[in-house]
């Protein structure tokens, strides 16, 4: 939980203003936007005590000295959450997407949050330091050996920009803010008005050396990866064509399933709806955790696997150029499998509300997504996998917040960057690391300012 958007200062480090330049930090080593994910049982009769402290936590991240978040710098997103067993009994969620080898991820958030984390992980079975006043740095290497036994892998990841360190994205971000006010005061006095685009472009250079951040801005980047169907489809083949003879058998018996599937009626208030909604919008971005029973049986196991794992190939080779089957809000989300296979996670890292986030889902990409969850429980009732389901929009939006579950605690490296401003500062630092080759490349370049 975070408090309201005006009641709480960007997290991002100060923006460059009156000619004066943050520190630079050093960025964290490539691979950029991973994902880690991680479950650990909740000690008996300790849920509550860690369920308040989490949502104080989550309340107060600015002021927070247990886990000091300003301090982190390879963490885009993360989160924590209490979510329930197939028995109810208490999990303690953790989802992160980070930059970097893992273990680099883990130990920052070790010595950066020590206080918060042992408060945290002391009320989870086998801590190893659950006995310990505080972390030490003799114990930093136990308590990162224990948070990487709990991981579990995702079975889709979708990232919505590619090769960018949360550093840089930040980073970026600061420029074009650097930019702006000369550039709105220049054009606003008339200076500019004759002026060609080259003499403009050498201009803006100029002051960015001047206030000390051309050197940032002209860094080069890791190019963002190509969109290709070749790759994934070359992959996807031999499957397709070993399932292609079995057709006959498998369509027949899809069908059979969805005529008996049972569908959750539409509430007009779903449980704990009011309890989500004040823990939305208090930022340009929204996070959403959702957990589902996935619907018994070895033949709806097999499809989702499939599914999700045909959405992984179409995110890493098709779907990268910052959309998701059309949907151009989400940083990140992953599809997860817990209780043995029973069930289904799904963490998104998304811009806009939740009303426009599930429109998109509808209008955009509900022939996927329905392919996804109509092999979970209470899915509005779908025909050959993945046609209506999640058009239904009343019953899909009631199904939605049924099983969404509440999260207790969630952090934004860039609370105030959406995916297209991300896009956009990126464009500029581009053009400023190269410059543009023509006059009508520089007109546009010029535009993004």
């Amino acid at each position: 939980m975070t408090t309201r958007l005006a009641e709480r200062p960007s997290s991002a480090p100060p923006h460059f203003a009156s000619g004066v330049v943050p520190a630079r930090a050093p960025l964290p080593r490539s691979p950029a936007g991973c994902a880690f994910t991680g479950l650990t049982k909740v000690r008996a009769g300790r849920e509550a005590e860690l369920s308040a402290y989490l949502t104080d936590l989550g309340t107060n991240i600015q002021s927070s000295t247990d886990i000091v978040f300003s301090e982190l710098r390879t963490v885009h997103f993360c989160r924590w959450l209490l979510v329930r067993d197939t028995a109810g009994e208490p999990w303690l969620a953790f989802e992160s997407n980070y930059d970097g080898p893992i273990d680099d991820h883990l130990g920052e958030l070790v010595r950066v949050g020590a206080r918060g984390i042992h408060r945290i992980y002391r009320e989870c079975e086998g801590y190893p330091l659950a006995q310990a006043e505080a972390i030490r740095p003799a114990d930093e290497a136990a308590v990162l050996s224990f948070l990487k036994e709990k991981s579990i892998d995702h079975a889709a990841f979708h990232v919505g920009i590619h090769r960018k360190t949360a550093q840089r994205i930040r980073r970026e971000s600061e420029i074009r803010d650097a930019i702006e006010p000369f550039v709105d005061q220049r054009r606003a006095s008339g200076a500019w008005d004759q002026s060609p685009p080259d003499e403009i472009y050498d201009e803006i250079l100029e002051y960015l050396a001047t206030i000390g951040c051309l050197e940032d801005a002209r860094e080069k980047q890791p190019p963002a990866p190509e969109s290709a169907a070749i790759p994934w489809v070359l992959r996807a083949l031999p499957i397709a064509l070993a399932l292609l003879p079995l057709l006959p058998i498998l369509y027949p018996l899809l069908r059979v399933h969805e005529a008996i599937d049972e569908e959750d009626e539409v509430a007009p208030e779903p449980p704990r709806v009011r309890d989500l909604a004040d823990r939305e919008d208090f930022q340009v971005q929204n996070q959403l955790t959702h957990l589902v029973d996935v619907k018994p049986g070895l033949f709806r196991q097999g499809v989702l696997r499939l599914v999700l794992w045909v959405i992984d190939l179409l995110a890493r080779y098709q779907f990268n150029q910052g959309a998701l089957g059309g949907i151009t809000t989400i940083h990140f989300a992953r599809w997860c499998f817990i209780d043995d296979g029973k069930r289904l996670l799904f963490f998104s890292n998304y811009d806009g509300s939740w009303e426009s986030y599930l429109g998109d889902f509808i209008d955009k990409a509900a022939t996927g997504l329905t392919g996804v969850w109509s092999n979970t429980k209470g899915f509005p009732r779908t025909i050959s996998l993945v046609f209506r389901g999640a058009t239904d929009e009343e019953r899909f939006k009631s199904w939605t917040r049924t099983h969404q579950v509440t999260t207790q605690l969630w952090y934004s490296a860039y609370p105030e960057l959406t995916v297209f401003n991300i896009q956009e500062n990126a464009k500029i630092c581009a053009g400023l690391a190269e410059r543009p080759a023509t006059a009508e490349a520089m007109r546009a370049w010029l535009q993004y300012l």
